[in-house]
Parts: structure tokens; C-alpha cells; sequence
């Protein structure tokens, strides 16, 4: 019989466990062979590129020591949210959304507006939930955009409570959902007035941002209008403050927090996140739920990996069998004390009851509205937290590129756990990037700030393995470590092609035993990452290739270029910034990549290291081919596994090819790239050719 101590959600191990350790145990013992071939059989001639390929097999050895960390404990996680509403509705704790946006131009006000829409009309009690906007950029034309959707607000939420509406988001609704015969009139009528008047909203904002000024006879409709200035400029502008009409300022013991494009798609997701902060038995060991991001606009085949699937289908999952998922800053659920350094309790049967009653709303109503503003612009200004632990200690902690990934490790290396729950339907629903740039210039971001972790204090290799579980440790190290596994990846993208330009072959001959393991390697690595993708993270065949080839476009572009950037801001060269990825793109654009036709475009760094590595294996292969055929089979016994190699990194080119000679259109690879990759890739085979020459002894 169930009563209120029954669990209000349940944790079920995935079954794919038992195999992945099984690989996993076979897949290592055949790395110590690789380890034993590689210093039984130290070549004679020869010794630079075996050096490299031998340090390049090492690093990758290791990071797939770090990855199998995520598959030894896989779980899976299920709600009961109806027994949280029948036994615990009038105990549900107040929650704060926290909205953040930075740039109108690529975060469209409107878009902002959509999001804060979704989350005011959640399946929750409204007096509970309140919403907050965080502009970085300051512009008059977000505050503008929010002022009109507030006004929308008053006909939608509503009109989603009453008819119990399960997208919440009104673009996303009115573009999926049209009235029909079967409806009732009332609902029919009332369908269409909301609808006029999200259109007349929509209208509004998108005309406002397109004239690139607030109409004065709108700013007249607000007095917050008065507070910009004609000097102030996205980075230089005071702390611009509007407090609800309550004059209340919330203090939840909860809090959202959300981008500005990840609008709420599931409109119990905050129900069922509470299941696992109130139940009874280990609700007080939560620091967080964190929801993966899902993405609207895919491709079918998921051209660019956007959908990461890896990640929070496979990886997080093996996460949350251990201490938790990593916070990834959006679509996640924090407790408040948590965020604010508390420690971990043993133990709370009243866990609710304390939250509220520590929690408390500031309020302000006795105060004159002047001194309100005044103490909310305080709490607001950048320079609140000069000389206190803000930053360090408390809240988010700041001086990295990913400070959502550093909280959160903060958080576990306190003795705290975390949860990563996926429901069937979409929690939350974002923009992921349309073009390659955009997609590279954003894991460029992630892998130096996880670097940059990496290197403080904060360094799982000094900090996290006293604080942590070593499994849950090698978890964090194997994305803190994004940045230096793009070297292993460039030397195995180089090194074996380079070698076959000057006929030297590094690896086994058919004939050989041993060239049993280097095709066991590579093959049954491939083949257990597909089957996992597919049958284990639900993808297709054809998204799995997509996914394996970014994977070696952004190891070689995104990943070098973070640990560039890393490295010189050790050496004091520069600093990392942050860069904001559009989320808006022509028509042009948008056919080719519905399409899955891939977007170059623009004369960007990232382009230049993969299209040499894949003229430099085009080179090679040519080389290789020609070889064979000028000496027969022994050419081929002994550069097949360098042949074979250079003939799969060329296939993944195709779209690298196609970009650099075969389009025309403007997302063709730009003419500096299309020059300067050719010269490069074939001064680089000279240069060996060259060496390998006058220099046997040497190659």
C-alpha cells in the first residue's frame, strides 16, 4: 500500500553494463599488446615516427581508460509524479527561473521572449514560481521584447492552465498545433484570440529589433525606458533594475536556470524534478537535476553531432551511476544553500520544511520605490561581490570559459550527489548551430575552459581525487582533457600518411600475427561505438558516421585551438574570451543544411588544420595506390593498414573535397582556404620526402 514514504522515483541499471565491462576487460588487454608490440619491436630505421605513434597510441589508450569510467555504471531513473502531487502539492517549494542573454543580434529578442513565456505557464503553482531575466548586453530591445511578452502572458498562461496545454512554448505551439473540427467552439474561439495575439506580439518585437530602436511612443508605455543611456554600450552600462509590480524580490529555495533560446518543452518537468528533492529516502543528498539539452532543427542525420547524443544519451548516463551528471548550465534544477557553499547534510527527514523556512522574499514594500530600485541594482551591479567569496566560494564560480561544469564539480568534490534524468518527452528544447563555424567556434569554447580546469586548482589530478570517487574523477578528467586529445589525434592523422609518401611502412605486415591486433583495434572500437550509438543512444547508422567524423573534425580544429588558448594564458600571452554562436541564419543556408550539405563559408582558423590533414591522406593515398601498383603485393603487405587508414580518413573528407573544388555556392570553402591548404599540405610532403631523402637514418 502506498503511503508518503513510498519512493517517489526509482533508479534501474541498464542491462548494456555487463557488456561494456566484458569489452572493456578484452578491448584493454588488447591495448597491453599493442604496449608490448610496440617496445619488443623498436624499428631500426625509423625511430622519430615510431616515437610519435607509439606516444600517440599511449594518449589514446588513456583517454579510452577515462571513457570506459562512464560505461561501468549506467543507469537509468523514472518519476512518480502523480504520487508527489497527491501526497505533497501543498508542500511544493517556490522555484526561481533564471533567464540569461547577452546579444539581440544572435539571440533574437523574440526568441528570449518565447522562453520566458514557457516557463511562466508550467504545470506549477503560479504564486510559486517567479521569472528573472539576465541581459550581459544591456539592450533597451530585449527589455522591450519582455514588456510585450508580459502583457501576452496574461492571455496565454491561462489559456494553457485551462485547456492543459503540453508545449508551453507559443511559438513552438501555434507552429505544431492547428484547431480543427473536432474542437469544441469555445476552445476554437479562444484558440484563435490567443494566437492574433501572439502574431500581434511576435509583429511587434521582430519590427522593433529590425528598426534597431524602441519607438518613443513605447517607451513612453514604461518608465524603465528612462534608464538608457545614448553613451551606453553592451559592455560599458550601469546595473538596469525592474522590480515586479508585487515589489517583492524572491528568494526560492530552488532555482532554474535556463539559456535564452531553451524554451521548457515539457510542462511537468519541474514536478518531476521535485520527485527527486522530496523523496523521503535520499532526497537530501541531491545538489541538482540537470536535464539534457535537446535541440529543435536538427538534421535527420544530425550533420554536425549537435544533437550530442554521446553525451547525454550514453556518457551522462554512466554519470549518474556514480555521484552525477556534470552541470552543464542550462535545463538544470539547483537547490539555493547548495550553490551558496553549504556542505552536505547526512541525513534530513524535513528537508522541505527547512528549505522554505531558510528561504525567505526580500521584501521591499514598506521601502519608497526609489531606495527598492537602489538596493536591486546593488545586488545587481558587477562589483556586488568585490571582496567576498562570491565567485570563489559561493554561486557560480567564475574566472573560466565553462563555469557551469566547475560549479558542478565544485558541488560533487563537496560530498554532494547530482541527478541526470531524461523523460520521455523533452524537458527542455534549444537552438544547436547550422554551420560548421559556429559548431567548431562552441566545442573550441568548451575544451579550453574544460582545460583551464584541468590546470587550477581545481584539477582533478590534485583536488578532485581527494574530494571525488575515482570513477566519477576520470569521468570529469576525460572532458577537462578534450583540448590536449587533439595531439594523438593530429599525429595519427599525420604521421602514418607522411610516412607512406616516403614508403615507410610503421605498422605490421599482412603476413605478420601481430597485424591481427592493429585490425582488431580500430575495427572493433568502430564497430562497438556504432552498435552503442544506435542500439544504447537510439541514433542511425548515418548519424553515427556524421558523429565519428565531427569527432575527428573538432579533435584536429576545436580542440587544438583550445589548448593554444590555454597555453597562452599560462604563458601570459592572452586571455580566454567568450563568444556567443548565432542563432539566426539565412534561407540560403538553411536549404543547404537541410540538405546535410556542410557550411563553410567563412575564412575561419578552425577550417585550416582538417583540410590539411585531409590533403595530406589524399597525397598519401595517391602515393600508397601507386606504390602497389608499380610493386605489387609486397608494397601492399606492407603499407595495408597505412592504406586502409588514409582511404577512411579520405572517405570522411568527402565534404572537405567537395567544399574546397566542387561548389560554387557561398558556403563553399572560402578562397584563402581553398589556396593556402594545397600549398600547405604539399610543402608538408616535400618537406618529408626531402628529409626522408638526405636523412634515412633519421626516418
Amino acid at each position: 500500500m502506498e503511503s508518503t514514504d513510498s519512493p517517489l522515483y526509482t533508479t534501474v541499471p541498464r542491462s548494456v553494463a555487463k557488456i561494456n565491462r566484458a569489452y572493456g576487460c578484452v578491448y584493454f588487454c588488447a591495448i597491453l599488446g599493442l604496449t608490448y608490440y610496440r617496445i619488443q619491436y623498436i624499428p631500426s630505421e625509423g625511430y622519430v615516427p615510431w616515437m610519435l605513434l607509439f606516444c600517440a597510441e599511449l594518449g589514446l589508450a588513456f583517454q579510452w581508460v577515462l571513457e570506459m569510467a562512464f560505461r561501468w555504471w549506467p543507469v537509468d531513473r523514472f518519476t512518480y509524479p502523480e504520487r508527489l502531487s497527491k501526497w505533497f502539492e501543498r508542500e511544493l517549494p517556490p522555484i526561481d527561473v533564471f533567464v540569461c542573454t547577452a546579444d539581440p543580434v544572435k539571440e533574437p529578442p523574440v526568441d528570449v521572449s518565447n522562453t520566458v513565456l514557457s516557463t511562466l505557464a508550467f504545470n506549477y503553482p503560479v504564486e510559486k514560481l517567479t521569472c528573472y531575466v539576465s541581459d550581459d548586453g544591456g539592450s533597451p530591445l530585449t527589455f522591450y521584447a519582455l514588456l510585450e511578452a508580459s502583457r501576452f502572458a496574461k492571455s496565454w498562461v491561462p489559456f494553457c492552465h485551462k485547456y492543459s496545454i503540453q508545449q508551453r512554448c507559443p511559438e513552438a505551439y501555434f507552429s505544431q498545433y492547428y484547431v480543427n473540427e473536432n474542437d469544441n467552439l469555445s476552445f476554437t474561439a479562444e484558440w484563435e484570440n490567443v494566437k492574433k495575439l501572439y502574431e500581434e506580439m511576435k509583429y511587434c518585437i521582430n519590427s522593433t529589433v529590425e528598426k534597431g530602436t524602441v519607438p518613443e511612443e513605447k517607451c513612453k508605455e514604461h518608465s524603465g525606458f528612462k534608464e538608457w543611456k545614448p553613451e551606453m554600450t553592451s559592455r560599458n552600462h550601469p546595473s538596469i533594475v525592474q522590480i515586479r509590480v508585487s515589489a517583492l524580490m524572491s528568494n526560492a529555495p530552488f532555482i532554474l536556470t535556463l539559456d535564452c533560446d531553451m524554451y521548457a518543452n515539457n510542462c511537468e518537468a519541474l514536478r518531476e524534478a521535485m520527485c527527486f528533492f522530496m523523496d523521503s529516502r535520499t532526497g537530501h543528498q541531491f545538489a541538482y537535476v540537470q536535464f539534457p539539452q535537446r535541440f529543435q532543427g536538427i538534421t535527420k542525420n544530425d550533420l554536425y553531432s549537435n544533437y550530442l547524443r554521446k553525451i547525454f544519451d550514453i556518457l551522462y548516463k554512466g554519470m549518474d551511476g556514480i555521484q552525477g551528471s556534470s552541470y552543464v548550465g542550462t535545463g538544470c534544477i539547483l537547490r539555493r544553500d547548495v550553490l551558496c557553499g553549504i556542505e552536505r547534510q547526512q541525513s534530513s527527514s524535513n528537508l522541505m520544511k527547512e528549505l522554505i523556512s531558510s528561504s525567505s522574499i526580500l521584501s521591499m514594500e514598506k521601502a519608497p520605490p526609489s531606495k527598492r530600485l537602489d538596493e536591486a541594482k546593488g545586488l545587481a551591479n558587477c562589483g556586488y561581490e568585490k571582496n567576498t567569496q562570491w565567485g570563489k566560494k559561493v554561486g557560480m564560480l567564475y574566472d573560466c570559459a565553462v563555469e557551469d561544469v566547475l560549479t558542478g564539480f565544485s558541488i560533487h568534490c563537496r560530498g554532494w550527489k547530482s541527478v541526470f534524468y531524461s523523460p520521455k518527452r523533452y524537458a527542455f528544447v534549444g537552438c544547436a548551430p547550422v554551420n560548421l563555424n559556429d559548431t567548431l567556434i562552441q566545442n573550441k569554447r568548451w575544451a579550453t575552459g574544460l582545460l583551464e580546469i584541468f590546470v587550477s586548482k581545481f584539477s582533478p589530478v590534485s583536488y578532485g581525487i581527494r574530494h571525488t570517487k575515482l570513477a566519477q574523477n576520470m569521468c570529469y578528467s576525460y572532458y577537462f582533457l578534450w583540448a590536449p586529445s587533439s595531439l594523438p589525434l593530429i599525429c595519427y592523422g599525420l604521421v602514418p600518411a607522411l610516412c607512406m609518401v616516403t614508403g615507410l611502412s610503421v605498422f605490421p605486415q599482412i603476413s605478420d600475427p601481430w597485424f591481427l591486433l592493429f585490425l582488431f583495434l580500430p575495427a572493433s572500437a568502430y564497430a562497438y561505438s556504432a552498435l552503442e550509438f544506435i542500439y544504447v543512444g537510439g541514433g542511425s547508422l548515418k548519424s553515427w558516421w556524421n558523429d565519428q567524423r565531427m569527432w575527428m573534425i573538432k579533435g584536429v580544429s576545436s580542440y587544438l585551438f583550445g589548448l593554444i588558448q590555454v597555453v597562452c594564458k599560462l604563458l601570459g600571452i592572452s586571455k580566454v574570451g567568450f563568444e556567443v554562436t548565432s542563432k539566426v541564419f539565412d534561407s540560403e543556408a538553411s536549404k543547404r543544411y537541410e540538405a546535410e550539405i556542410f557550411e563553410f563559408g567563412v575564412s575561419s582558423a578552425l577550417f585550416i588544420p582538417f583540410s590539411v590533414i585531409a590533403l595530406i591522406n589524399l597525397m598519401a593515398l595517391v602515393c600508397g595506390i601507386a606504390g602497389v601498383m608499380r610493386e605489387g603485393y609486397s608494397a601492399m603487405a606492407s603499407m595495408f593498414v597505412q592504406v586502409m587508414m588514409s582511404s577512411f580518413i579520405v572517405i570522411n573528407s568527402y565534404p572537405i573535397y567537395d567544399g574546397l573544388w566542387v561548389r560554387k555556392d557561398r558556403g563553399s570553402m572560402p578562397t584563402f582556404i581553398t589556396v593556402f591548404s594545397p600549398l600547405a599540405a604539399a610543402l608538408a610532403c616535400s618537406t618529408v620526402s626531402a628529409i626522408s631523402w638526405n636523412y634515412k637514418i633519421l626516418i
